[in-house]
């Protein structure tokens, strides 16, 4: 049975990971439609927001507030989020990043795709890594605890599948 792209944004949209990453803020407006919040979540500004009240390190690149649907300004976001991921992992976690990283091209020039659908994922998974292992991991926690108790047990999966055991829900 094939699987229409709008039935593949939707699942996306209610998985646990955007769950999470909606407590961070507001993605997208009220009255936006489901596409435009996962165009905003795809376009990096709001991924790379979160990415730095992870790691508030200044950094010399800068994000591309209006991407207003450019493929290059959504890989470039997608490529300095990427980075700042990686360095955290390698300079603050002294981890190495085992998994292939996302492929930022992909998501960038087909971002209503299945496959990039799961990059997103990746994307999502990594900067979970990080949020429960940074010096703010309590605070970041705590919004996982308030979510309901099916959600909090998807997100601790996550984090188990990505090898992030020290991570502890009491």
């Amino acid at each position: 049975m094939d699987v229409t792209i709008s039935e593949l944004l939707e699942l996306f949209l209610q998985s646990p990971l955007v769950t999470w990453v909606k407590t961070f803020g507001p993605l997208g407006s009220e009255s936006e439609d489901r596409l435009g919040v996962y165009m905003e979540l795809v376009d990096g500004v709001f991924l790379n927001k979160i990415m730095l009240q992870i790691d508030p390190r200044p950094t010399n690149q800068r994000v591309n507030k209006h991407v207003n649907n450019d493929i290059y300004l959504r890989v470039q976001n997608l490529t300095i989020l990427v980075r700042s991921i990686k360095t955290y992992y390698q300079e603050v976690l002294q981890q190495l990043i085992v998994m292939n990283l996302p492929n930022v091209l992909m998501i960038g020039k087909d971002p209503l795709s299945g496959k990039s659908m799961d990059e997103i994922k990746k994307l999502l998974l990594l900067v979970l890594g990080c949020a429960v292992q940074c010096e703010r991991k309590e605070e970041f926690i705590e919004r996982i605890k308030q979510l309901d108790i099916e959600t909090q047990a998807a997100i601790v999966a996550h984090i188990q599948e990505v090898g992030f055991t020290r991570c502890c829900f009491r």
